[in-house]
């Protein structure tokens, strides 16, 4: 009998406890934590000012677990390492297509300024507007042909809602995994606050965005079933299932 411990097998998304609630948790605590937004940043700046060197740069750079470099470096190494469980990837990819189309939605609905504006209360919405500067002027937070580069999207963070994302997929499919990629998601969101990217609510709102986005795709595995949806109607519908045969070879190769 092989070693089963990483194999964590399709579950009917029908069934089970519906875990996306967590999401909705990770939410509302961003919601309960809003009123301290500015006295957490105050403490967390002071803080940040005193990290320097090597510490502030393993910070930096462990702060981008979740973006583009380390998502395409971890999908590398994984198909590597279990080269018939490559068509995960495909959940991966939906999973991150429906964090980004949900965070960047939610960040211009709410609008609001950057932590460097000192103004942790003001949320514009979709309706109003904000001073970010003699170059871009008074803009709404949606007029991303104007120069406002990423002013008033502080909510949610995104970096954070990729790394709860990514810690979702990786967790599901290699549980001895998800206590260093937990750590890993939580020290983004923490280093957001601390170099004054975001507030606290703003981290803690994204979370619940990559939680349930991510929950909701690879529990589904939306990404293969997807996959086999567009093959069967544009090029072959009497095509085996692709997700009929990934089921398959991990059965065989774990089993």
């Amino acid at each position: 009998m092989k070693d089963r411990s990483d194999y964590n097998p399709p579950k009917d998304p029908r069934t089970g406890p519906r875990l996306w609630t967590w999401g909705l948790v990770l939410i509302g605590l961003g919601c309960v934590a809003y009123p301290w937004d500015g006295a957490v940043m105050q403490a967390a700046g002071a803080l940040g000012e005193r990290l320097g060197g090597d510490v502030r740069r393993e910070l930096e750079a462990i702060q981008q677990y979740g973006q583009f470099g380390s998502i395409v470096i971890v999908s590398v190494a994984f198909v590597l390492l279990q080269p018939w469980r490559a068509r995960r990837l495909l959940d991966l990819g939906a999973a991150a297509g429906l964090t980004w189309v949900v965070a960047i939605a939610l960040k211009m609905l709410v609008g609001r300024p950057r932590p460097k504006f000192e103004d942790p209360r003001a949320i514009l919405g979709p309706f109003g507007v904000y001073d970010v500067g003699p170059e871009a002027g008074v803009r709404h937070a949606w007029e991303v042909w104007a120069p406002i580069s990423s002013d008033l999207w502080s909510m949610p963070s995104s970096h954070t809602a990729f790394a709860v994302m990514f810690s979702v997929f990786l967790a599901s499919l290699a549980p001895r995994v998800a206590p260093l990629v937990w750590v890993l998601a939580t020290l983004v969101g923490a280093c957001r606050v601390l170099f004054g990217a975001h507030y606290l609510s703003d981290v803690l709102v994204g979370a619940g965005v990559g939680w349930i986005c991510g929950w909701l795709m690879v529990r589904r595995s939306a990404g293969v079933l997807g996959m086999d949806w567009v093959w069967k109607r544009a090029v072959n519908r009497e095509a085996p299932g692709a997700y009929g045969r990934l089921v398959e070879a991990e059965q065989g190769r774990l089993g």
